[in-house]
């Protein structure tokens, strides 16, 4: 569940329906709590997960990160600016056809990012993917010795040229952007 979703719940099963203050706390206790809980915990557990991947990327040798936090610049690699995006795959997306073509995936989610999160800054995309149960790509994301490694293996071969430039329209216009995607699988 995502901020806006969790609110929109709020407000029509709670705020909107429910005439009697007493029935509205019982509600909430009983219902509510547990949601509340559960996504304030998956939001904790991949806000500190990507704090400590983007940490580790900024440590290998070909990055640099920035100093101060620039909106949509995370890190350089390569002397190109990226902004770091560590997700999961999109349950919309064929894995089959994001590991074959991963510039069209980098395109897709530009196409598709929500228009209040719009950016078309250059971005380095790290993405999590269970192949045999996508559901649970989340729990990659804490096998820091895989995602360590497949980032270093990743970092240690790849560098920036014009093949790494995507096209791609978002609102009626056309954008250009640099992006590298790194797919990690189990």
């Amino acid at each position: 569940m995502i901020q806006g979703q969790l609110d929109q719940k709020i407000q029509t099963e709670y705020v909107r329906r429910i005439v009697r203050y007493e029935d509205l706390l019982n509600n909430v206790k009983a219902k509510l709590h547990d949601e509340v809980t559960n996504y304030v915990i998956c939001t904790w557990f991949n806000h500190w997960t990507t704090v400590l991947i983007e940490e580790h990327i900024s440590t290998h040798p070909k990055v640099i990160p920035t100093i101060k936090n620039i909106k949509g610049i995370d890190i350089f690699f390569n002397g190109q600016p990226f902004d770091l995006k560590v997700t999961y795959l999109p349950r919309e997306y064929n894995p089959i056809d994001a590991v074959r073509n991963p510039s069209d995936l980098a395109v897709w989610m530009y196409e598709n990012q929500g228009a209040q999160r719009f950016g078309a800054d250059n971005r380095l995309f790290i993405v999590l993917l269970d192949k045999d149960n996508p559901e649970r790509s989340w729990e990659l994301k804490r096998d820091f010795t895989l995602v360590f490694q497949k980032i270093n293996n990743f970092l240690d071969r790849e560098s920036v040229s014009k093949k790494d430039e995507i096209i791609f329209t978002f609102g009626r216009k056309t954008y250009t952007a640099v992006t590298k995607v790194l797919i990690i699988t189990k």
